[in-house]
């Protein structure tokens, strides 16, 4: 007899919602294009014509664009890979640098739970 999953596959995983990013993946791609643009044009706009404030404001609609950019990058990034590789390479790469601990197994050789008989 044939028995049936009844819990479906793509539950267990985050849906995709924009260029093969999920929805936890955009919004940091957005808070870091916003806050980018938005120093970026703001102290331009100073420097030009002493209003930071208008190159604020013009961060916004330029962080659009740069977030749609940055998403098709990491769709290219992403594609033909298994879920979940990316965000893994990217702990073990901060692992790395020491600047988080992972939280991944990362040893080779023999294991050994200390009885012998």
């Amino acid at each position: 007899m044939e028995t049936r999953e009844f819990l479906p596959n793509r539950l267990n995983f985050d849906a995709v919602v924009f260029c093969g990013c999920t929805m936890k993946e955009m919004q940091v791609i957005a808070i870091v294009s916003f806050v980018a643009c938005g120093l970026v044009l703001g102290f331009l706009t100073k420097l030009l014509f002493g209003m930071l404030l208008i190159g604020v404001g013009l961060g916004f609609p330029a962080s659009v664009g740069v977030a749609w950019f940055i998403a098709i990058l990491f769709q290219k990034a992403k594609q033909g890979k298994p879920k979940g590789y990316v965000k893994q390479r990217f702990y073990l790469w901060l692992d790395e640098k020491g600047l988080v601990r992972c939280p991944y197994i990362r040893r080779s050789g023999k294991w050994s739970v200390g009885r012998y008989l």
